[in-house]
């Protein structure tokens, strides 16, 4: 579930995701925030647990995954705004450089009245969005809108506190990256955790380590429920009159039929002879 608006030049957007959903900070030339919107709720972003009143600023183009508990879905906020619009809100922000680019992402703690005033704001603006889209699409309420968040989130980083990077290295950083980019490039050669080490030349315990930090869960685990999602993704595109969901199953990977019949279900609610069955 994700709502979005475009307020000019800014970009809101308020959701619950539930399941490890990639963010990237697409823009060079633009800074990009997450929050939570709900207390009490935990998520693991770029190495660390953000909750409660915390309030990451991602580097730019740099693609990180965010992990919850399982079963336990995370609300959150998201705010993309260009750094000349921003500059122009808060030409001397104390410690806050709004021109030269990040080199990693920070990671503030938010005084509880300010954050509350910034995701009422911010579900304000999602609401208009969902309900009366019209409103926004006028230049000078968008405008105006987006000023009165720029500034909600700004009182909240000059009244913030600077967390200390406790996070994974940049080195597990990059280990992680290299991770996703094998998992994305050779899905049918990485199936076990040797394979996976020999490619990227890292020791098991090291990625392991590195997952377990950025992305919540080990190797193998992940590894396991990115092919299930291809499984998943190749069912939909096929033709059911000549498809059999084992010989998919056993593309990805998956020899124990049973277990991989479990997993699925688990993770889609549904069998895999029923998402093939919908693709026709």
């Amino acid at each position: 579930m994700f709502a979005r608006a475009m307020l000019g030049e800014v970009d809101v957007g308020v959701g619950k995701f539930a399941q490890g959903q990639p963010q990237r900070a697409e823009l060079s030339n633009a800074h990009t925030f997450m929050f939570p919107t709900e207390p009490g709720l935990v998520r693991r972003v770029s190495g660390r647990m953000l909750s409660g009143n915390h309030l990451i600023h991602f580097r730019p183009q740099a693609e990180t995954v965010t992990t919850s508990p399982r079963g336990m879905a995370w609300a959150f906020g998201i705010l993309v705004i260009p750094a000349d619009v921003l500059a122009t809100h808060a030409p001397a922000l104390a410690g806050f450089d709004l021109v030269r680019p990040l080199q990693n992402d920070r990671m503030f703690q938010v005084p509880e009245d300010a954050m509350a005033r910034l995701v009422a704001l911010m579900n304000d603006a999602a609401r208009i969005a969902r309900d009366k889209p019209w409103i926004i699409e006028a230049t000078e309420p968008a405008r105006a809108l987006a000023g009165t968040v720029i500034d909600a989130l700004l009182l909240g980083l000059s009244r913030g506190e600077l967390r200390p990077d406790r996070g994974a290295p940049e080195r597990h950083r990059r280990i992680v990256a290299r991770f996703e980019q094998l998992l994305h490039e050779q899905p049918e050669d990485m199936l076990s955790l040797t394979a996976i080490c020999t490619a990227m030349g890292v020791a098991e315990r090291t990625l392991n380590l590195a997952c377990q930090e950025f992305l919540g869960q080990s190797a193998v685990s992940y590894a396991r429920g990115r092919r299930l999602d291809l499984v998943r993704l190749t069912l939909l595109s096929s033709d059911p009159s000549t498809t059999q969901v084992t010989s998919v199953a056993m593309q990805y990977g998956f020899w124990e039929l049973g277990r991989f019949a479990g997993a699925y279900r688990l993770r889609f609610g549904e069998r895999p002879s029923e998402t093939l069955r919908r693709s026709s």
